[in-house]
């Protein structure tokens, strides 16, 4: 595969994750407005989106409270942040620079840390189940595997038009 077949990749893969952040965000306003709202990933008692997003690691991770503040600004649902990291991993792949990509790769790690953090939480401490978090873990590992993949391929392409000059 080539560096655009790798980025477009990724771009695609963002975008699922985008439009699982949009429904995220969603469904913690209607949340906020109707506690009785039902959301489709309501399957079960079990099997809880609203559940889990409304817990106290729905906004912020559960982390932001403890650190700055209940009130404070970055204290938002955590489908927000979702928004404007997947929109930064699609942005990142129209920069064809290793230390872009570089960077890219980091962010992807720490989205990766989060999702195994998110998912001890959704496991052990919720005991639920959340399709959309599962599918948002699938997206991150996604994007961190062809992070790689395309790092690797601008690294490989640099070095040869270092060689051709």
């Amino acid at each position: 595969m080539s560096v655009s077949e790798f980025s477009s990749t990724i771009v695609v893969s963002s975008v699922v994750g985008l439009l699982l952040s949009i429904y995220t965000t969603h469904v913690e306003i209607q949340l906020e407005l109707d506690n009785d709202y039902e959301a489709l990933c309501d399957l079960n008692e079990r099997i809880s989106c609203t559940k889990v997003f409304a817990s106290k690691y729905g906004k912020g991770f559960g982390i932001v409270e403890h650190v700055l503040g209940e009130d404070s600004i970055f204290n938002q649902p955590n489908g927000l942040f979702g928004v404007f990291f997947y929109v930064l991993i699609a942005l990142l792949c129209f920069v064809n620079d290793s230390k872009v990509a570089r960077v890219q790769i980091y962010l992807c790690i720490v989205s990766n840390v989060m999702s195994l953090y998110l998912a001890y939480l959704l496991y052990f401490i919720l005991e639920d189940f959340c399709i959309v978090c599962v599918s948002t873990y699938i997206v991150n590992g996604i994007n961190l595997f062809f992070a790689v993949k395309r790092y690797r391929a601008i690294v490989a392409r640099e070095l040869s038009d270092d060689k051709t000059k």
